[in-house]
């Protein structure tokens, strides 16, 4: 439906009302502008809301006046230390209707200050962080600080701050103390008191082997034999010289490290082969019993995958003929007729129990009855 033309008395209302509007805005204007600033605020009275307004004083005027001046004096110190543009303030106190501070010579204000702020400020946080000095951790080079420990008349104390590295688990200390180099024991004072080699008898043991395993070995005698002083695992010890449970759990017949397992499992347990053999000898008797115990173990394996072999074998194959001749009677193909017995006329066997038998003329099967 198009809209009804509006009537000339309606044009001439609408532009009546137009002109009394502009008016009024242009008084308004010009209080704002001749008139006293007038302060307004609000108070509920009787659940209704009363407005009321307030003249300021010359004093008041003034004093508005230099605040301001001073916060806009402020904004500039701040733009000149930063290494900023101070004509950008200019633009930013015309936009919040103050007094704009002039230009500096041969510069305009351009349009887009506001975003050359922002690319300034963001050069001089990249390149205040790109030539500043990484910090430095104190737990780099100190490793007892006395200074963060408190005396509790028993010894010093750590007390770890909100933040650092104190109340971490026993496991993550153990973990962090096996990653950490072991320092190098200091040469002793009598070489003739001091322990040795196995092998060389050199007094230049490894550290690490000494500590652990309280295998006296230097290091070219570990490198030159490996396979002695070689590292086995849990499981190896398991498999290949028959030791149980109970006695790898024992620190005392056989000393371990744990390590990390890089395949994310529990953590790994290795022993020293030397000790291992030495064990497994006593053990067993020698490296020849061993091996005898290795192939009995690996006959009696056979033999008993050879049982469960043969078991499934039978139940295949009584499986296979179940189905052959399920498969014959549902397809009605080469099954064999179903026999019916012909029986002959009846034998007496025993007159007195009167028991009597019959045979079959086909397949000669024979049946006993008892007659009444």
């Amino acid at each position: 439906m198009p809209p009804r033309p509006l009537s000339d008395a309606q044009r001439a209302r609408i532009e009546e009302n137009r002109k009394r509007a502009l008016a009024r805005q242009e008084q308004r204007g010009q209080q704002v502008e001749s008139g006293p600033i007038i302060s307004t605020f609000a108070k509920v009275e009787n659940g209704a809301i009363k407005r009321s307004r307030i003249e300021l004083s010359d004093d008041q005027r003034a004093r508005i006046e230099r605040n301001r001046q001073r916060a806009l004096e402020i904004r500039r110190k701040r733009a000149g230390e930063a290494g900023l543009d101070t004509s950008v303030t200019a633009s930013s106190s015309a936009s919040s209707g103050a007094p704009a501070a002039a230009p500096p010579e041969n510069r305009m204000v351009q349009p887009d200050d506001n975003i050359r702020l922002n690319k300034n400020q963001h050069d001089f946080v990249e390149n205040k962080s790109r030539f500043q000095p990484p910090p430095i951790r104190r737990k780099d080079y100190i490793e007892y600080d006395f200074s963060t420990m408190s005396d509790s008349k028993g010894g010093f104390i750590a007390t770890h701050e909100e933040g650092s590295e104190g109340g971490e688990s026993l496991k993550d200390w153990k973990e962090k103390q096996e990653r950490r180099p072991l320092r190098e024991p200091a040469p002793p004072i009598d070489p003739t008191t001091a322990p040795k080699c196995f092998e060389c008898d050199s007094i230049e043991i490894d550290a690490q082997l000494y500590e652990k395993f309280n295998a006296r070995v230097c290091k070219q005698c570990k490198r030159e034999h490996r396979d002695k002083y070689s590292l086995l695992t849990k499981t190896e010890c398991r498999e290949d010289y028959f030791l149980t449970e109970p006695e790898l759990q024992d620190v005392k017949i056989l000393p371990r490290i744990e390590k990390a397992n890089p395949h994310g499992f529990s953590r790994m347990q290795l022993f020293l082969r030397y000790q291992v053999e030495e064990f497994a000898w006593k053990k067993w008797g020698g490296p020849d019993e061993l091996d005898a115990e290795w192939e009995r173990r690996q006959a009696v394996k056979l033999k008993r995958k050879e049982k469960r072999y043969q078991q499934e074998l039978k139940e295949m194959r009584k499986k296979t003929r179940a189905e052959e001749y399920t498969r014959k009677l549902r397809n009605g193909e080469g099954m064999v007729e179903r026999h019916v017995h012909d029986w002959s006329a009846p034998m007496v066997i025993d007159e007195a129990n009167r028991i009597m038998k019959r045979r079959c003329i086909d397949c000669g099967m024979e049946m006993e009855e008892v007659y009444i």
